[in-house]
C-alpha cells in the first residue's frame, strides 16, 4: 500500500523557498496552519531541510533522504538513500508531508497527491526555488488569505490543491 502523498511549502511569487538553508520570511500564522495540517503525521525531507535552523520535524517519524546516513539515528529518524526508498519506509502509513528542499520537491511533485502551497505575496532573494509545475494538473480547492501586519511582514494566500484524476 502506498500512502498519500502531501506536499506542503510556502514560495514567494519568484517560487523562491529558501535563503542559506532558511526561510526568507517570519510568518507565524503560516507556520501554526503548517502545524495544525502536519499534526500526527509523517515526514519526509532531504537532509538539509532536516538540519536547517528553522525545521520543523514530526513527533511520530521523519524519513531523511541522504546519501551518508549516520551511525545513529535520533529518535523519530529514519534515513533514506532515495526517494522510493523513503516511500517504502512509510508504506504503513496513510498520509506522509513531503518538506523539501528544491530537489526533493522536484522528484515528489509528479507523485503528489495534494500540494499545500502557500503564497507569500512578494519577490524575494533566494538560493532554492520551488519547480514549475503545471497548473492544469491541479485543482485549487482552498485558498485563504492573510494580510501582512504588525507580526507579518508579507502578505500570503494558504492553499490547496488536489492533483486532478485524468480523463
Amino acid at each position: 500500500m502506498k500512502p498519500k502523498l502531501y506536499i506542503i511549502a510556502a514560495m514567494a511569487e519568484n517560487h523562491v523557498i529558501g535563503l542559506d538553508n532558511s526561510l526568507p520570511w517570519h510568518l507565524p500564522d503560516e507556520w501554526a496552519h503548517f502545524r495544525s495540517v502536519t499534526a500526527g503525521k509523517a515526514f519526509i525531507m532531504g537532509r538539509k531541510s532536516f538540519e536547517a535552523p528553522d525545521a520543523l520535524h514530526s513527533e511520530r517519524r521523519n524519513v531523511i533522504i541522504t546519501s551518508h546516513p549516520p551511525a545513529q539515528a535520533e529518535p523519530h529518524v529514519e534515513y533514506a538513500r532515495d526517494i522510493s526508498e523513503a516511500i517504502a519506509l512509510l508504506s504503513d502509513e496513510t498520509d506522509v508531508f513531503i518538506l523539501g528542499g528544491a530537489s526533493i520537491f522536484q522528484q515528489m511533485l509528479p507523485l503528489a497527491d495534494r500540494m499545500y502551497l502557500t503564497i507569500v505575496h512578494a519577490q524575494v532573494a533566494g538560493d532554492a526555488y520551488f519547480p514549475a509545475f503545471d497548473p492544469d494538473d491541479w485543482q485549487l480547492v482552498s485558498s485563504a488569505f492573510h494580510d501582512k501586519d504588525d507580526d507579518h511582514e508579507y502578505s500570503f494566500s494558504m492553499n490547496l490543491y488536489i492533483r486532478k484524476q485524468p480523463e
